[in-house]
C-alpha cells in the first residue's frame, strides 16, 4: 500500500457518507438543504508522509591521518563494543614509541618537581633548627661577655668569701713556714723536716688558688680576652642573622626559579605526551559507541586520505524512522507525542504503531521545503532494516 492508495481510500469514504447523507435529508421531506457535516466531527485528520529507517545512533568515520591500511578486522555486519578497533594504519610502532617517552618524560618531570618541593620541605626543617641553635649560642656567648666583666664576675657574698679564703690561706702559711723553720737544723732526709716542707708547700699553693680566684673575682678582661669575647658575640648575631634570613626564604616554598623551570618541565612533557597520543589516535579509528558496521568503503593496505569516509557505523538495536517528505504546511500541525500508523513498502503485511518524538525546527537541505519527523517505533521486528522505505499516517489534533 502507498500514500496514493490511502488517499483515495479516504476520498471514496467521504464521498459515500456525503451521498448517504444527503439522501436521509430528502427522504425526511426536509425542502431546506442542511450542511454537510464538517470532516474533523466525522474522523480525526490524518497527516500521510514518507519516511526513511536509520537507526537513532549512527555516522560515517574517517581516519585523522593519510597512510596505508595495516589493520582491517571488521567486516560488514560485524556488532563491536564501544572502544573496539575498527581500523589501524601502518606505521604506529614509531607512534606508540614516541608516545611511551613522552611519558616517561612525564613521569620524570613529576619526580623532578616532586623531589624539589620535598626538599624544600626538609631545607626549611634544616633552617629552623640551625636558627634555634644560632640563637643558643647567641645566648651563650652574651652571657660570657656579661659575666666576665669586671664587677659581674661574682656576687657580693662570693667576693667576700674569696677574701676569707685567702686570708685563712695566708695563715696556713705562715704556720707552715714557722714550723718548718723550727725545724731547718735537721738534715734534708730528715722524714719530720720533709714532711713540715710538704705542708709549706701545700699552704703556698692553696694561697696561690685564693689569690686567683679573688683577683678573677674583683678583676677586668684582658684586651685580648675582652676582643674575643666581643668576637664571640659578633659570630653569634651574624649567624641569627643568617638563620633568620634562610628560614625567610624557605617559608614560601622552594626557589621560586627553580619551582618555575620544574613545572614548565612538566608542562612541556604533558604536552608533548598529549601530541604523541593525538597523533597515534589518528592512524586509528575506534568504535564510537557499542553498534554495527553497515558499510565499507575500503580494504586493507588501501591509501586512506584524513576527513575521507571509510566506514558507516550505527546502533541497529535502537531504530527509528525520519521523514522524508514533510512539507511546511503539514509540519506545522504535527506534534511530539502524536501516534502514527506505519507501513513498509517491503514488507506489505507488515503494520506498526509509533509515535513522534520530535520535528526538526529547521528545513531540511534539499528541494522543496520539507522538515524532518522522528518517528519512535515499538517493537520493530528484525526484518525492517536500516534504509528501507516507510509510509507513515500521523494523527494530528482536529
Amino acid at each position: 500500500m502507498n500514500p496514493q492508495t490511502n488517499l483515495t481510500r479516504r476520498v471514496l469514504t467521504g464521498l459515500v457518507l456525503a451521498s448517504l447523507l444527503s439522501a436521509c435529508g430528502l427522504a425526511a421531506g426536509d425542502p431546506t438543504a442542511t450542511p454537510l457535516p464538517e470532516d474533523d466531527a466525522l474522523f480525526n485528520p490524518v497527516i500521510s508522509a514518507t519516511g526513511i529507517v536509520v537507526p537513532a545512533r549512527w555516522t560515517t568515520l574517517s581516519v585523522g591521518s593519510s597512510g596505508h591500511i595495516g589493520q582491517l578486522p571488521v567486516e560488514v555486519g560485524d556488532r563491536v563494543e564501544q572502544g573496539d578497533l575498527l581500523l589501524a594504519l601502518d606505521g604506529q610502532e614509531a607512534l606508540a614509541a614516541s608516545l611511551a617517552a613522552a611519558e616517561l618524560e612525564v613521569v620524570s618531570a613529576q619526580q623532578a618537581l616532586d623531589s624539589l618541593v620535598e626538599s624544600a620541605d626538609l631545607a626549611r626543617a634544616l633552617a629552623e633548627q640551625e636558627l634555634a641553635n644560632a640563637r643558643d649560642a647567641l645566648h651563650d656567648a652574651e652571657y660570657m661577655h656579661r659575666v666576665r666583666q669586671q664587677g659581674n664576675r661574682a656576687s657580693t657574698d662570693t667576693i667576700d668569701a674569696a677574701e676569707a679564703r685567702l686570708v685563712l690561706a695566708e695563715d696556713e702559711v705562715d704556720e707552715a713556714k714557722s714550723v718548718y723553720d723550727s725545724l731547718s737544723g735537721r738534715s734534708e732526709d730528715n722524714p719530720v723536716r720533709a714532711q713540715a716542707l710538704r705542708n709549706l708547700a701545700n699552704a703556698r699553693a692553696d694561697r696561690d688558688s685564693a689569690k686567683r680566684a679573688l683577683n678573677w673575682y674583683t678583676g677586668s678582661p684582658t684586651d685580648i680576652e675582652q676582643a674575643q669575647l666581643e668576637a664571640d658575640v659578633a659570630v653569634a648575631e651574624a649567624r641569627v642573622a643568617e638563620g633568620e634570613r634562610t628560614l625567610a626564604r624557605m617559608q614560601s616554598g622552594p626557589d621560586q626559579r627553580q619551582l618555575e623551570a620544574a613545572e614548565a618541565r612538566l608542562a612541556n612533557a604533558q604536552a608533548q605526551a598529549a601530541a604523541a597520543r593525538a597523533a597515534l589516535a589518528e592512524t586509528e579509528l575506534r568504535a564510537p559507541f557499542a553498534g554495527t558496521v553497515a558499510e565499507l568503503m575500503v580494504r586493507e593496505q588501501e591509501w586512506v586520505m584524513p576527513g575521507v569516509p571509510v566506514m558507516v557505523f550505527g546502533d541497529l538495536a535502537q531504530m527509528q524512522i525520519e521523514t522524508t517528505d514533510l512539507n511546511e504546511i503539514d509540519a506545522a500541525r504535527v506534534n511530539p507525542g502524536d501516534t502514527v500508523a506505519i507501513i513498509f513498502d517491503a514488507l506489505p503485511d507488515l503494520s506498526l504503531s509509533g509515535t513522534v518524538t520530535q520535528v526538526s525546527p529547521k528545513a531540511s537541505t534539499g528541494g522543496g521545503v520539507n522538515y524532518t519527523a522522528i518517528i519512535q517505533v515499538e517493537e520493530l521486528p528484525a526484518t525492517v532494516r536500516w534504509g528501507m522505505t516507510a509510509f507513515v499516517d500521523v494523527e494530528v489534533a482536529p
